[in-house]
């Protein structure tokens, strides 16, 4: 498999008159869940409704899993798990959830999806 780059500048924005080329990869568009679940119909004996539903109600768990302090594991996949930053006090008992300033959802790829990435070649645009 091959991936197309394109070459974009990118200024440093501790120093503006620094500028520098990069390369980045050429996007081709978005994939949902129903072009995922019509690929997998394909290579599978389940149909595209029952891997629609599999796909949608993962996507529904998730922030259950992750109010149970959860991390979520799918194996040969990676694991899916909640980062929180919040404001700093100077003082343990001054905290409260106020201070929480984000969530967001980190992704750690699995060992197997990481070495699946190896042989991917690269070409510039």
């Amino acid at each position: 498999m091959t991936v197309k780059l394109r070459k974009i500048q990118k200024r440093n924005p501790m120093r503006q008159k620094n500028v520098r080329w990069h390369l980045v990869q050429r996007k081709t568009g978005t994939v949902g869940i129903r072009e995922i679940a019509q690929e997998i119909d394909s290579r599978s004996a389940l149909s595209m409704g029952d891997v629609q539903s599999v796909l949608s109600n993962l996507v529904k768990l998730m922030p259950l899993f992750f109010k149970l302090g959860q991390t979520i594991r799918l194996e040969g996949f990676g694991s899916f798990r909640l980062s929180i930053t919040s404001e700093g006090t100077e003082m343990a008992e001054e905290l409260s959830t106020h201070h929480v300033k984000g969530v967001k959802v980190l992704f750690l790829p699995s060992m197997e999806l990481k070495r699946s990435l190896r042989g991917i070649s690269f070409e510039i645009e």
